[in-house]
C-alpha cells in the first residue's frame, strides 16, 4: 500500500491529522507495517468511519497501549473506537469491547493495509 495515499485522504478528512517520519525503536511493531511508522508515524490522527472516531496511536505510545489492553491478549494494539482496542492478530485487524471479563474478538479487516484502506475510502 502506498501510505502517502492513505495519508493525504486522512489529512483531507481532517486538516489536523498530522502524520510524521519517526526514527526510534519499533520492537514492537509487525515487521509488515513497520514501513507506516518509520514513514508515516500518526501523531494526531482521529479518523470518522461510520460515524465513529477511530484514533490511531503514535509510535511513541505503542508500548503503553499494549499495556493497557494486555488483557485481550492480542499481539499488536495499535488504534481505539470509542475505548475499544483495535488490534492485529495472525495479520488480521480485530475490535473488541473492553472492560468486559470475556472479550469477543469482531474481524474489522483482513489485513492492516485493508483497515486504513476502508477508513479512508
Amino acid at each position: 500500500m502506498d501510505y502517502s495515499i492513505f495519508a493525504e485522504k486522512a489529512k483531507t478528512q481532517d486538516e489536523r491529522n498530522k502524520f510524521e517520519s519517526y526514527d526510534g525503536k519499533l520492537e514492537i511493531v509487525p515487521d509488515d507495517i513497520k514501513p507506516f511508522y518509520l514513514n508515516y508515524n500518526p501523531v494526531d490522527v482521529e479518523l470518522n468511519y461510520n460515524g465513529v472516531g477511530i484514533k490511531l496511536y503514535p509510535a511513541e505510545e505503542l508500548p503503553e497501549l499494549q499495556k493497557e489492553y494486555s488483557y485481550i491478549n492480542a499481539q499488536f494494539i495499535f488504534a481505539t473506537c470509542n475505548g475499544d482496542p483495535i488490534f492485529m492478530n495472525d495479520g488480521c485487524v480485530f475490535i473488541c469491547a473492553h472492560g468486559t471479563l470475556e472479550p469477543q474478538h469482531e474481524k474489522k479487516a483482513d489485513s492492516f493495509d485493508d483497515f486504513l484502506k476502508n477508513l479512508v475510502d
